[in-house]
């Protein structure tokens, strides 16, 4: 009989999905590390995640366990009769939970993002010696590339590359962190930008890809420093939970997986003219950097992932999304759908919760 699953970054985006899709496949019991705030318990975060998932929680409620803990902390932060209760009754990790700032300082982010993983790693460490642990799902990025031109494979991770941020960084520090450890059942999932339902188009933040599309219709946005040949690489939430939970139950996986449009991914200068076709409107210039005028505000953390020069290789992944049926979907596919969503939730001022966002669609 299987054990309950851990997950940690329940209240992010990803770890959002994630959590309905445990839910909605039917596991028994999800546990997920909760930090209480100064005005919320961690139950009552809990709640409000359910309610941003589920128009009625109710019933997803009950397989859904809340507990405090605060990846900052010694130990996790949670208290010895959790953390007892933990080794004793988990045996699959997904830690999804991270700073995705990318202008924090680089202590803070490693105090996440490095530190963090390192006590996931403790904890994961005590049910594997009680011979329980059966799976640790790392969520990483595939931009721990860097500024790397070039192919880069899932095998790889230091190719001498540079990082655009302390994000970047910190993620690549906790993938050499997780090869030292490498006595546990772990795999890394290296996604790239994460993005709406494809279907749908839920999702509840609106960042990266979403900035020049949102600046552009504004007017505020006339001219990108990028290349029109720029890889613009960016998935699907609905398949990077895909993935996630493909790691998690396939017993032969091992080692790190992209989960990336990977041959699929368009270019800058295909986004700006499907963006223009999508919306009827001229599409933004691509321009030499030193010929760019003024940006809006905002602009310099998401500018440089338009300008990427890196190719991800998928390979690896590719068989086992075969395996359950599934290949890597083109985000040409999609791009309008995502797009849709912003317009009906006016960029998020008015959202919908992911239940109620599938019930819109078509049958």
């Amino acid at each position: 009989m299987s054990g309950a699953i851990l997950l940690t970054g329940a209240t992010g985006f990803l770890g959002m999905d994630t959590l309905a899709r445990l839910i909605d496949r039917g596991e028994d019991q999800v546990i997920v590390i909760v930090r209480a705030d100064d005005s919320q318990r961690p139950q009552q975060r809990l709640a409000a995640t359910l309610a941003r998932l589920y128009e009625d929680p109710g019933p997803a409620a009950a397989r859904v366990c809340a507990v405090e803990g605060d990846l900052l902390e010694p130990e996790l932060g949670i208290s010895r009769e959790d953390r007892d209760r933990l080794v004793d009754g988990v045996d699959r990790i997904i830690h999804c939970a991270a700073s995705i700032s990318f202008d924090s300082p680089l202590e803070q982010a490693r105090a996440i993002n490095v530190e963090g993983v390192a006590r996931v790693v403790e904890l994961a460490r005590e049910i594997a010696a009680g011979g329980r642990l059966r799976r640790l799902v790392h969520v990483s990025t595939a931009y721990v590339s860097g500024r790397h031109c070039g192919r880069f494979d899932e095998h790889d991770l230091d190719v001498g590359q540079k990082f655009r941020n302390t994000y970047e960084r910190s993620k690549h520090e906790a993938e050499h962190l997780l090869r030292e450890a490498g006595d546990l059942p772990t795999v890394v999932a290296r996604p790239s930008i994460v993005v709406g339902d494809r279907a749908s188009g839920w999702t509840p933040a609106f960042n990266v890809i979403y900035w020049p599309i949102r600046a552009a219709e504004r007017g505020l946005l006339r001219e990108l420093p990028a290349r029109p040949d720029s890889i613009v690489d960016f998935v699907p939430v609905d398949y990077v939970t895909d993935g996630l939970l493909a790691l998690l139950d396939d017993a032969d996986a091992e080692g790190t997986y992209h989960l990336v449009a990977g041959e699929h991914a368009l270019s800058a200068g295909e986004m700006a003219e499907l963006h223009s076709s999508l919306l009827g409107r001229a599409p933004v210039r691509l321009v030499a950097g030193d010929a760019v005028g003024e940006l809006p505000q905002g602009a310099e953390a998401y500018i440089p992932y338009f300008d990427v020069r890196c190719a991800f290789d998928d390979a690896r992944m590719r068989p086992v999304l075969q395996r359950i049926g599934l290949e890597t979907p083109r985000p040409s596919d999609y791009l309008g759908q995502l797009i849709a969503y912003a317009h009906r939730t006016r960029w998020g001022k008015r959202p919908l919760s992911r239940q109620a966002a599938m019930d819109l669609m078509p049958s």
